[in-house]
């Protein structure tokens, strides 16, 4: 017990530095891909998740200290139909190697073919646009905790100007060894930008350190989970102050200074899982920044929710669905398929004398 303790109490150190180092952020972000749900689970949940998912590969996209027996020997696919003409392709796979377990992974985003103009207006043809980023995650369980890094690497393309960079999270966990019970604590895109679109850029990563907490009462079909993101940062809220001074037909105030309240609300990001038995779960989220940020004036819609479910089948294929509502033009949605590699021959075998 006192190794565990120590091991966490190194790993809780190890991040507060690293969100000191990052307290103040500048610039604009890059790579901002990275930060796109990958999966149904996540986008389902809320988007922002670091706590469900002991028995998901894809656990590795968002706290690869989930990874356990449970998810490993299984490749899983997720297509991401995300707005308008632009989608993210992801797989990935996890492996028991040695006392740990080892997890790559990869994602693709295409935004599709634009029409290219100069200086003049004169059209110069089309061009295309796209990211991607391959990954490699180790997890390591001590008792109770578990902990585990990736390593990340990313590029970006639009057109002719290229950028990439070189990241790594930090993820740990405490699962509960009877009660369904996780709490997760994780770092995420600390690094460098290794090439800019243009020499005189100067982006950051979209760096992030999350705290979340899932829990499951005993006798009660329902996975609770909340995630307090951007713990490093307080205040991040976008407010347009141009419109200070401003008033609407009515007369009212465009530019509302954001309270206390408004400000810690847009941390959070809920989800539920309803269990129905062993074989089909279905998932409820609502992101809190993401309906603050993408509600139209006078117009709410279903901005900020999330709906999914999930069903198993036979033990070697899990198959996920989601949608996610970003504003009212519409809502986006996500498939995942998980296929198990072993286990599939369970005939007994005839012993003959």
């Amino acid at each position: 017990m006192r190794n565990n303790f120590f091991s966490l109490n190194l790993f809780i150190l190890f991040i507060s530095s690293i969100t000191v180092s990052y307290a103040q952020l500048g610039g604009v972000d890059a790579f901002n891909f990275l930060t796109v749900p990958t999966n149904a689970r996540q986008v389902g949940l809320g988007g922002f998740l670091i706590t469900s998912g002991l028995d998901d590969p894809n656990a590795m996209f968002y706290n690869s200290a989930l990874l356990g027996e449970e998810s490993v020997d299984k490749v899983v696919f997720n297509y991401y139909d995300y707005h308008t003409t632009a989608g993210m392709t992801s797989l990935g796979y996890a492996k028991q190697l040695g006392g740990g377990i080892v997890g790559f992974g990869m994602a693709y985003m295409g935004y599709g073919e634009f029409d290219g103009f100069d200086q003049n207006g004169n059209y110069t043809g089309t061009y295309n646009a796209n990211d991607y980023w391959l990954q490699g995650s180790y997890t390591y369980k001590q008792g109770v905790f578990s902990f585990s890094a990736n390593m990340k690497f990313a590029a970006s393309k639009i057109e002719s100007y290229k950028a990439n960079a070189l990241m790594f999270d930090m993820n740990g966990a405490f699962i509960h060894p009877t009660k369904d019970l996780v709490v997760g604590l994780s770092v995420k895109n600390a690094g460098f930008v290794m090439r800019q679109y243009q020499p005189n850029d100067t982006s950051e990563l979209p760096f992030d350190t999350q705290l979340g907490l899932s829990f499951k009462p005993e006798r009660m079909p329902l996975r609770f989970s909340v995630t307090y993101h951007h713990i490093h940062q307080f205040d991040i809220t976008y407010t347009d102050t141009s419109l200070k001074g401003e008033q609407d037909a009515f007369g009212n105030d465009l530019y509302k200074e954001p309270t206390f309240a408004d400000k810690l609300s847009r941390h959070f990001a809920f989800g539920g899982e309803f269990v129905l038995g062993k074989v089909v779960n279905v998932r409820a989220g609502y992101n809190v920044m993401r309906r603050k940020e993408m509600i139209t004036q006078g117009v709410k819609g279903m901005a900020g929710m999330s709906l999914g479910a999930a069903l198993k089948i036979k033990k070697h294929i899990d198959f996920g669905y989601s949608v996610a509502w970003y504003h009212v033009a519409g809502p986006t949605n996500s498939l995942s398929l998980s296929i198990a590699t072993k286990g599939w021959d369970k005939r007994k075998k005839t012993v003959i004398e």
